[in-house]
Formats: C-alpha cells, structure tokens, sequence
C-alpha cells in the first residue's frame, strides 16, 4: 500500500475533517510515518493531501482550514 492510500484514513468520512477522532489521528501518525519511510518531502505530502481534498469537492475554505491541521503536528497524537 502507497502512503497515499492512506490519506482518507486520516479525514472523517463524510466531514472530511483531518484528526477529527482519536482513530483519524491513529491513522494521520500512520500516513506520516509511511510517508517518511518513502522519503517523501514535506511539500509533496501537504500537495498529496491538498489534491486529494480538491478531488473530494472539499471547498477552497474548507482545504485551507484543513491544511492548517495537517501543519499542526499535534493532531497526529491522540493522547492530550
């Protein structure tokens, strides 16, 4: 499995909001950890996700506000 596959994981299904839940930030430290392990840099991973969004029909405020997650490294932790 690419660590792109992974990317739908870490939003909620049908909010598509990043880390919303314990189990989405399970799964956004996993599409890290998979993504670092396939040396990918930072700027293609935030691309990788922001594509995915736009092909979801998320909105241009909705991918802004949920890229801003995507740059909190805090929402990879489900403890806190």
């Amino acid at each position: 499995m690419s660590w792109k596959d992974k990317i739908p994981g870490s939003f909620g299904s049908v909010d598509k909001k990043f880390a919303g839940h314990s189990l989405d930030s399970e799964r956004a430290a996993e599409l890290l950890e998979a993504a670092i392990k396939a040396n990918v840099g930072f700027k293609k991973y935030l691309a990788e996700i922001e594509n995915w969004l736009k092909a979801e029909g998320c909105s241009a405020a909705h991918i802004q506000e949920e890229m801003k997650k995507v740059n909190d490294i805090s929402r990879y932790f489900k403890q806190d």
